[in-house]
């Protein structure tokens, strides 16, 4: 932000990135607390500046700003941790001037991670009466010229900021061809399969002579000598922003297993899931929001997990059934084994025998168990017919075959999937869902007998909950 001590100086009024102060008493709680309330507000807004010394119109009030000049960041970015715990936020004192007067800025930095404050902004005004600046749980933003608790829309705007750091990465790290020799043919090299992951490709020339030295491509930087190519430059780093992102939920839901950016932005991760670092904790945070709050693709943080944290998702669905979420449960358990359908049908049935309407789930659950003999497993979780085609990248066609035969097609087909809702296409979402047992069906399918074991284990002798009745914890 070069110029934005320039732009405030030069402003009439105040603005999202720019605040005025008449005056400021380091000594005082009240003016630290609002202080730092705007400082909040525009670093989650993008960065910006207060400038101390003028009035609402940008007129200098003149007032003695000598102890401004003694502030040091650190100490200042200390204050604010007393309200909001550890920050990253970045700011900088600077001295500006204008018409022969000297003023001081605190010029903001956006961060990446959303400040929320822990603990409140009160302070006694001078006539025995108490103010709060800002309450716990409160996330500020800039509204106009004002501080003002934030909204899903300026949380977004955090996301898409984060994400555009993240293109720029990209283009930072991508290097270009510009021009290639005379006679040069450019070959395209299918890499090899091993254990479901890419592997060295074969050893490639790329020009006529028979006496160059071969060419190997590879992921491998230990092997990057003479006659190596290291494909994928672009460091795995600039994925960083999108652990940002759930590290930003995580401060913001506050201890609640819940993805409080919404589904657009879960997809958007989704998409990327391969270069998201987390603990068990923020995976299962992951996990348990798109099983149990947004019936959304999940079966990658699914075998990431140990069986036991799996559990814990899956018994909430089975002791708080809602619509459509309960449907993750029935698709799943198909993947888990017959032990688990089993006990699952029969749970239901003690549940439901004695309704004269069962919910639908109940009866669709068990065509679902009694079509397993003669199908597929993944063509029944993924609910699609033998004969089903998906159109999700260009206007290419993929059939149930190519599917079935290729889960790393399917997966690269999930993340374009991902990407179309993230972008505002929703009826993408039932694409991605269902892809997703193609992509790793195979492996949930080794895996599935633990994780319902796991799971029967973790719900004992406890029966099968209505609507809303129980979750895990209270249970």
């Amino acid at each position: 932000m070069p110029d934005i001590a320039e732009r405030a100086l030069n402003a009439k009024r105040e603005s999202k990135y720019v605040e005025f102060k008449e005056r400021f008493d380091p000594n005082s709680a009240g003016d630290w607390c609002e202080v730092i309330k705007d400082i909040a507000a525009i670093a989650n807004s993008g960065g910006g500046i207060i400038v101390f010394g003028l009035d609402s119109t940008g007129n200098p009030t003149r007032d003695s700003l000598d102890a401004l000049s003694q502030l040091d960041p650190a100490d200042i970015a200390n204050k604010i941790s007393r309200y909001a715990g550890s920050t990253q936020i970045e700011l900088e004192v600077r001295q500006l001037g204008k018409a022969g007067v000297t003023f001081y800025g605190f010029v903001i930095q956006p961060v990446s991670i959303p400040i929320v404050f822990q603990k409140p902004g009160t302070y006694d005004t001078g006539t025995g009466k108490q103010k709060t600046a800002f309450s716990v749980g409160t996330v500020y933003f800039r509204h106009g010229a004002k501080s003002e608790p934030g909204t899903s829309d300026d949380l977004r705007a955090v996301v898409e900021r984060q994400l555009e750091v993240i293109r720029h990465s990209w283009i930072k790290g991508v290097r270009k061809v510009v021009q290639a020799p005379a006679g040069s043919q450019i070959i395209a090299v299918r890499p090899g399969e091993k254990n479901g992951t890419a592997s060295f490709a074969p050893t490639v020339r790329v020009v006529n002579d028979p006496s160059a030295t071969p060419v190997i491509l590879t992921r491998a930087r230990d092997k990057s000598t003479v006659g190596t190519f290291v494909h994928e430059e672009v460091s795995e780093g600039i994925f960083d922003e999108i652990n940002n992102v759930i590290d930003a939920n995580r401060v913001l839901a506050r201890g609640q297993r819940h993805f409080f950016l919404g589904p657009p932005v879960y997809y958007r991760i989704y998409a990327e899931r391969q270069y998201v670092k987390q603990s068990d904790e923020g995976t299962s945070v992951l996990l348990h929001s798109a099983l149990c709050d947004l019936y959304a693709p999940a079966l990658f943080w699914v075998l990431a997990l140990p069986p036991e944290v799996v559990a814990v998702a899956l018994a909430e669905l089975y002791l708080r059934p809602r619509s459509p979420e309960i449907h993750s449960l029935i698709r799943m358990s198909v993947l888990l084994g017959s032990e688990f359908c089993e006990w699952l049908l029969e749970k239901w049935h003690r549940k439901w025998k004695g309704y004269a309407q069962p919910p639908n789930f109940y009866w669709g659950f068990q065509q679902l168990k009694s079509k397993l003999a003669d199908t597929d497993p993944r063509i029944l979780a993924a609910r699609a017919s033998k004969n089903a085609v998906y159109v999700v990248s260009g206007d290419e066609e993929v059939g149930m075959s190519k599917l079935l035969d290729s889960p790393q097609l399917a997966s690269s087909l999930v993340s374009a999937a991902c990407m179309r809702v993230f972008q505002g296409e929703k009826e993408m979402r039932s694409a991605a869902r269902n892809l997703d047992y193609f992509a790793y069906g195979p492996r949930l399918l080794e895996l599935g007998p633990q994780i319902g074991r796991a799971t029967i284990k973790l719900i004992g002798d406890r029966a099968a909950g209505d609507l809303g009745e129980t979750t895990l914890e209270e249970a």
